[in-house]
């Protein structure tokens, strides 16, 4: 990744930046969100938080950032209240709420009587020229 030098050099500036932005919104009983994260720690896009996820050395900080602004958006389906806002950002990170079923089929008992049927006929086959001759 080139381009603009980094805003934060270390993972632990990085860290309690990111600490700070949570305490903030606790104080405030404002939800954690990605794009308020990326507000707080001064960049100008929600991009910008997943460059530095892709960085080893800032890979921990945000993917555990990220973590909690998941749990928020689950605790808030399991609290009374309007859901709709904590589902939509659920689904949009990856959630679903179906089920997929994935079928497998096994042809080979399929395959194995086609086989003795080929067989089958090859060998009458073969004892209906014999018998002509």
């Amino acid at each position: 990744m080139q381009g603009r030098p980094l805003k934060y050099k270390t993972a632990e500036e990085l860290e309690a930046a990111v600490n700070q932005y949570f305490e903030k919104q606790m104080e405030t009983l404002l939800p954690p969100t990605v794009a308020g994260l990326a507000l707080w720690l001064g960049f100008d896009d929600r991009r910008s938080i997943y460059d530095y996820k892709e960085r080893p050395a800032f890979s921990h900080t945000i993917k555990k950032a990220i973590l909690k602004i998941e749990q928020y958006a689950e605790q808030q389906i399991l609290t009374e209240g309007s859901h709709t806002g904590a589902i939509f950002w659920l689904k949009n990170h990856g959630w679903k709420d179906k089920t997929e079923t994935i079928v497998t089929q096994d042809f080979s008992l399929f395959e194995k009587e086609t086989e003795k049927k080929a067989k089958k006929y090859e060998t009458n086959k073969r004892n209906k020229k014999k018998a002509k001759k």
